[in-house]
C-alpha cells in the first residue's frame, strides 16, 4: 500500500490511524472480516456451552464456594480462614483455572446462614409431621472457657426409621444454673412450635441438669393438672366425714414397715427427666 518504511516495534495505535485516514477501503475490509471472526467464534463458544450445559460462570463459582462451605468447612470441619491460605487457593486454582478466592467473612455471613436456612426448613418441615419426639440436653465448654448449650430431638419418621436432628447450639451465658437451661430450652422449643410433643427430656446427672427439668416444661399446666386430681378427692370430703363415726381405729392393726436404703421415694424418681445410661456408667466406672 504505502512506500514508506514503518517501524515494526513498538504500538499499533498509530498504524490504524494511518489505515483509517489514507487507507479507508483497506482498513474497512480488514475490519468487517474481524469482526465475522469474532461473531462466529461467539456463537461457537455459546453452542457449546449449551452442549456440555455449563451454565453460567457466575453460577460455578457459587457452586464451587457452596461445596467449599460444605463439605470441607462443615463436614470435615475446617476453620473458615483456610479459604485465605495461599496453597489452598493455588491447590483450588489448579482444580478450577476461573476460581475466583473468597474471604471467610462472606463464608461466616452470606455463605452459611444461607445453608442454614435450608436446613432449618428441613427440620420445621420434619417435625411438623410428627406427634411426638425426645430431646437430648447437654452443655460443655470450649477452649477458652465459654459455655455452650445443645438440643437434639429424636423420633421414628413415617416409615420407623430413627431420625436425630441438632435444633440449636447456644451460647449459654451465666448463671448457669436450672432455670437459665430451662428458658434456653423452652425458647427453642417454642421456636419449633414443639413444646407439647416432648415425651422426654435426656440430660446428665449434673444438678442444674435436673432442676432444670425437675417439675417439667409445663410448670403451670402441671399444677392446674395436680388441682384437677385433687379437686375430686375435696368434693368427696364430706361424704367420708359422715362414715368416719362407723370406723373404729381399734379394728386396725398398726404395722411398722421398713424400706431398704436404695430406694428411693415415688416422688423422686424421674418422671419427665432421664438420665443419660453412658453418662451414669462412665461415673459409676469413676467410682
Amino acid at each position: 500500500m504505502a512506500s514508506k518504511k514503518w517501524n515494526r516495534h513498538g504500538t499499533y495505535s498509530n498504524f490504524i490511524k494511518h489505515l483509517k485516514r489514507i487507507h479507508p477501503n483497506e482498513y474497512e475490509l480488514i475490519a468487517s472480516s474481524d469482526a465475522a471472526y469474532l461473531n462466529e467464534e461467539e456463537n461457537v463458544v455459546s453452542d457449546d456451552r449449551t452442549i456440555a450445559d455449563l451454565g453460567n460462570i457466575k453460577y460455578k463459582q457459587n457452586q464451587f464456594i457452596l461445596s467449599i462451605t460444605k463439605n470441607l468447612i462443615i463436614k470435615c470441619g475446617l476453620p473458615l480462614n483456610i479459604v485465605e491460605h495461599t496453597s489452598f487457593r493455588d491447590f483450588l486454582k489448579d482444580c478450577h483455572l476461573k476460581y475466583e478466592p473468597v474471604s471467610s467473612k462472606k463464608l461466616k455471613g452470606a455463605v452459611i446462614p444461607l445453608l442454614k436456612n435450608n436446613v432449618l426448613g428441613i427440620i420445621h418441615e420434619a417435625l411438623n409431621n410428627i406427634d411426638y419426639l425426645t430431646l437430648t440436653v447437654d452443655g460443655w465448654c470450649d477452649r477458652r472457657c465459654r459455655s455452650y448449650l445443645g438440643v437434639t430431638c429424636h423420633f421414628l419418621d413415617s416409615k420407623m426409621m430413627p431420625q436425630a436432628y441438632l435444633m440449636d447450639f447456644l451460647r449459654f451465658r451465666s448463671p448457669h444454673n436450672g432455670e437459665s437451661i430451662l428458658r434456653l430450652t423452652g425458647d427453642v422449643l417454642n421456636r419449633f412450635n414443639i413444646k407439647e410433643k416432648v415425651f422426654k427430656i435426656i440430660t446428665d446427672n449434673a444438678s442444674s441438669m435436673i432442676n432444670a427439668y425437675k417439675f417439667g416444661l409445663f410448670t403451670d399446666e402441671e399444677d392446674d393438672v395436680f388441682d384437677y386430681q385433687t379437686h375430686p378427692m375435696s368434693n368427696t370430703n364430706s361424704s367420708l366425714d359422715d362414715c368416719d363415726d362407723d370406723i373404729q381405729m381399734d379394728n386396725f392393726q398398726m404395722m411398722d414397715v421398713r424400706y431398704a436404703d436404695d430406694v428411693e421415694d415415688d416422688e423422686s424418681l424421674p418422671t419427665f427427666r432421664l438420665s443419660c445410661f453412658l453418662h451414669s456408667l462412665q461415673l459409676c466406672v469413676r467410682d
